[in-house]
């Protein structure tokens, strides 16, 4: 019998691989990982364009777009609505733009018609200023999977029903450098019987904002208006160099939590307080911090901002960041340590709960007991704050506030619901933001960008905002306390276009994020 060479039959079945589709997933299938941003194939009949989604390369199905016709109008020329800001403003038609190149609807690809939507991936693209731009709108959109809790602390957090929502209205701010303050961040709120409310805080360093020479303790301010001004107490409240978290203590009195140092070792510090001044530290077993694992059993350590809540059933609940997995950039993936405790003092990590990776855990993520006795769950992501409410086990659907850092929630005695956050600009250091729950009908957007030039996206940010004019819509840095409008070499531009307006600031400085708009008179951050 004759052999057919070796090569010869490695040739057919090439041949017969490439023309017999495989039984399992197409190559290149929408969703799965690519290596080059840009590159374009084909998928079955499909074709595919690989994107950048969150930190990751992904395989997206190019939709071909349909053309709008514009809308009628028996104007003859585009009408101008005021706005009291000092920006460019205009109101243009949904007229299409002559000679636009084909292309698909794809980031950063030429569109025909401002304000045609096409859906992409998950969520859509909308055409702003004849330019492609994927859009994270209100009331849609879902976050990843990433490495959640599993069992019964829900192990898809973010997954389903993930909705953006703006229910925050500005109150103030207590910014860095003033009033003898160095760096200030990480919020802990609480009310005392008479009213009074009291946030902790660390009054740090911090070279970028050439903030120096400060003791780097917990500091305080008190405010009798439910949070819209703010009076520095003097002196140090907790002489620890960490966050800390401060909970009324039941029979009376306050109980802290924080980072405690001694020579080659960290441990969770503990201290207790009559008046929410002066606070004597307790030893306690504390937390065994080599424990903290990931879900592939990496130690999280060293641990910083630990939040606590006591449960219903009488058992207390620890959330705190790990800085020893994931903290180098530029893709940060960062984790967060679960742990049980039946006294507040003595705590055991709990591995199967331990969450973050993909998404980040940015900052501190924080737990609270609402007015409801229901627990808020709170992930400072690159996708916002994505926040769940549950009973400290299990958890509903997620919703996700805007991207900010050290989220922090206090209920007052009149119900009113506060919310504080953190931000950073190198100009100026760190701030805390300050804002109450207002149910409202505004529909604010961020969408994703940055500048053509590169470098931060915090450089050239866009909105867009529905149910406001533009005369109600300003843009804030809440680090330098200013309207961006007034920023030196930062500009705003507003222009509307079937009731939407879309939202434009500019500021070559703004390397972090602490920008936001501020819509309506009751001023809603987005």
């Amino acid at each position: 019998m004759k052999r057919t060479p070796l090569a010869l039959v490695a040739l057919l079945l090439l041949i017969i691989g490439t023309a017999i589709p495989a039984h399992g997933a197409a190559a290149n299938a929408p969703g799965t990982k690519c290596t080059k941003a840009g590159a374009s194939a084909k998928s079955g009949s499909v074709m595919v364009k690989c994107v950048k989604s969150g930190s990751k390369l992904l395989w997206q199905k190019v939709v071909v777009a349909t053309k709008v016709a514009p809308t009628p109008s028996n104007s003859t020329a585009p009408s101008t609505s005021e706005t009291s800001q000092d920006a460019t403003s205009t109101s243009s038609q949904n007229s299409p733009k002559p000679n636009v190149p084909k292309g698909p609807p794809m980031p950063g690809n030429p569109c025909a018609t401002n304000g045609e939507t096409q859906p992409l991936g998950a969520g859509s693209i909308t055409c702003i200023n004849f330019k492609w731009e994927p859009v994270n709108p209100a009331g849609s959109g879902t976050a990843p999977v990433g490495n959640a809790p599993s069992g019964s602390a829900s192990s898809n957090f973010g997954l389903t029903n993930t909705a953006e929502i703006t229910p925050w209205a500005y109150l103030s701010v207590i910014g860095s450098g003033s009033q003898g303050l160095g760096n200030v961040s990480d919020a802990s709120l609480v009310q005392e019987p008479s009213g009074k409310i009291r946030v902790y805080f660390k009054n740090g360093n911090d070279s970028e904002a050439n903030l120096k020479g400060f003791d780097n303790f917990i500091h305080s301010a008190t405010s009798t208006d439910g949070g819209k001004t703010w009076t520095i107490e003097s002196g140090v409240r907790i002489a620890v160099q960490s966050p800390v978290e401060v909970l009324p203590k039941t029979g009376g009195g306050y109980q802290a939590w924080g980072w405690g140092h001694k020579p080659g070792n960290d441990y969770l510090y503990y201290a207790e307080s009559a008046d929410g001044l002066t606070f004597t530290e307790i030893a306690i077993p504390g937390l065994d911090i080599t424990k903290c694992k990931t879900s592939s059993g990496q130690a999280m350590g060293p641990m910083g901002d630990p939040a606590i809540v006591k449960l219903s059933d009488g058992t207390w609940l620890m959330h705190l960041q790990g800085f020893g997995v994931g903290n180098t950039g530029p893709e940060f993936a960062r984790w967060a340590c679960v742990a049980t405790s039946p006294d507040g003092k003595t705590w055991t990590p709990v591995q199967s709960r331990s969450y973050g990776g993909s998404p980040d855990v940015q900052t501190n993520p924080n737990i609270y007991m609402n007015k409801s006795g229901k627990i808020e769950w709170m992930w400072p992501s690159p996708l916002g704050v994505i926040t769940k409410v549950g009973d400290g086990n299990d958890y509903g659907d997620a919703n996700t506030y805007i991207q900010a850092g050290d989220p922090e929630r206090l209920d007052l005695a009149d119900g009113t619901e506060l919310y504080a956050m953190g931000g950073f600009d190198n100009r100026a250091g760190g701030v805390i933001t300050f804002a109450k729950k207002v149910n409202n009908s505004y529909s604010i957007a961020t969408v994703m960008g940055g500048p053509s030039t590169g470098g931060s996206p915090n450089r050239k940010m866009t909105w867009t905002v529905s149910g406001a004019s533009e005369s109600q819509i300003t843009v804030q840095n809440f680090c330098l306390n200013k309207n961006v409008k007034n920023i030196s070499g930062a500009t705003v531009t507003m222009t509307t276009t079937g009731g939407v307006v879309t939202v434009v600031a500019t500021d070559p400085a703004n390397d972090h994020a602490c920008v936001g708009v501020l819509v309506g008179p009751e001023r809603i951050i987005g």
